[in-house]
């Protein structure tokens, strides 16, 4: 799998409220006759995937594709980015979303990369064959002004139930880049103690999750080391290595899974359940080399069906089984792979529930057992994550003189996995406690 950063442009005609979409043309070379805002790669390497890169980029794609000079143009809303895999290209986009208001619609003209341009109400958006998030990248952007907040991001990571750890932790980051930004005019004093209560409040979002945790704490050792010493750099400093510390957690994912993928042999049969972005990783770069994988379904949000319907498609062979089953499952399977919600500084894990019984069904039965996790998901030291109850009513209707839990995680002792892979390959005991001192010593620094 490859990142890839771009931006999308939404142009908006302050006339009468409709935004400027283009049906792309059969010479470009992903999503041809797919409808899209203007957009275009952000190189990376070269500029790196800061904010300030991706808003240079932005007015390049609109004069290339547009024929409109940046004179043209009002900047409205920097959206947040918009995080997504596409597995059948082997692709994982960030979009950087922006909205510009543009004061000279009748001067658009589509270059080689649209067949025609239109502009239209943003309620016909959903009924277009549109490129893919197209409509999420234009709702980050439609009702805001200006840069979209640190508060709003904060919110959003608490009210979200679809997305997973890795990408609420990138969300965090992103949320405190911009709490960054926000404080950078009380000067580096002000904007460390500015810091220090976001980093807080952003370790509290979800409590379970060990990766928004680690997020907020890398930040504020960021923070911590550049801001105090309030040098005349220290601010862009701070800035350029909250923006480096973002590419290497995008990149960490993508690392472990093609660790993890290089250890499985030609012809091994796969046992897993949920729905880990890591895995799924792991599965696509594995997927003509499998003979065969199974799935528990994983309720009672039963992810595990999204699981096994991405490996058939990616032609794996591939069968859906009830939790119940799954154990069962183990005989036939060479490795059991799944990820983890978090990992502890005891080489333990905690990922969702099913995890345990299976970990003791491979054991008993000869089946390797195969965490693959990127570095994000270690805990500090010592601490110990609340394991979330959600809604009994999840799974079904009342039992009469029964009380219902719906526990979602559980912790899978170490001495029941085989290895646990990382972005640098097998992790070691030594370094799982090294990364869980260092974060326990910036949550003890930040909690006093």
């Amino acid at each position: 799998m490859q990142l890839r950063h771009v931006v999308t442009c939404f142009l908006l005609n302050p006339a009468d409220g409709t935004v400027l979409l283009g049906r792309r043309s059969k010479r470009v070379a992903t999503y041809p006759g797919h409808w899209a805002a203007v957009s275009g790669g952000v190189d990376a390497a070269a500029d790196g995937a800061t904010a300030a890169a991706a808003l240079r980029q932005a007015y390049r794609e609109v004069e290339e594709e547009t024929g409109l000079q940046p004179s043209c143009l009002q900047l409205v809303c920097e959206g947040w980015p918009v995080r997504f895999p596409d597995w059948r290209l082997g692709i994982v986009w960030v979009v950087h979303p922006f909205l510009f208001r543009c004061d000279a619609p009748d001067r658009v003209r589509p270059d080689w990369e649209h067949v025609r341009f239109e502009w239209m109400a943003p309620s016909r958006m959903r009924r277009l064959r549109t490129v893919p998030k197209l409509q999420e990248a234009y709702e980050s952007v439609a009702a805001g002004t200006g840069r979209v907040g640190s508060k709003w991001v904060f919110d959003q990571i608490r009210k979200d139930r679809e997305h997973g750890a890795e990408g609420l932790g990138l969300w965090t980051l992103d949320g405190l880049s911009r709490a960054l930004q926000e404080a950078a005019p009380a000067g580096p004093a002000g904007a460390l103690a500015a810091m220090e209560g976001a980093c807080r409040e952003a370790a509290a979002l979800r409590p379970s999750m060990a990766s928004v945790r680690s997020a907020a704490l890398r930040a504020y050792g960021i923070c911590r080391q550049h801001l105090r010493s309030g040098g005349g750099g220290a601010l862009s400093e701070a800035q350029a290595q909250m923006a480096a510390l973002m590419a290497r957690r995008e990149a960490e994912s993508l690392a472990a899974a093609d660790a993890a993928a290089a250890l499985i042999a030609d012809g091994a049969r796969l046992l897993t359940l949920s729905c880990s972005f890591t895995v799924l990783c792991v599965l696509r770069e594995s997927a003509g080399r499998l003979s065969g994988l199974t799935v528990a379904e994983s309720r009672p949000g039963c992810e595990g069906r999204e699981t096994a319907r991405l490996a058939a498609s990616l032609g794996i062979p591939t069968e859906l089984v009830t939790d119940a089953a799954a154990a069962r499952a183990a005989q036939h399977a060479d490795i059991l792979l799944f990820g983890a919600d978090a990992l502890r500084a005891d080489g333990s894990i905690v990922n969702k529930t099913g995890t345990f019984a299976l970990c003791c069904a491979a054991r008993y039965l000869g089946a390797g057992s195969v965490c693959v996790a990127s570095e994000s998901k270690v805990l500090p030291a010592g601490f110990v994550p609340p394991m979330e109850d959600l809604p009994p009513e999840e799974l079904g209707s009342p039992v009469a003189g029964a009380s219902v839990r719906n526990v979602y995680f559980e912790t899978v002792p170490a001495d029941l996995v085989d290895r646990i892979v990382g972005p640098g390959g097998e992790m070691s005991g030594a370094r799982l406690r090294s990364i869980a001192e260092e974060l326990r010593q910036l949550q003890d620094s930040l909690s006093r």
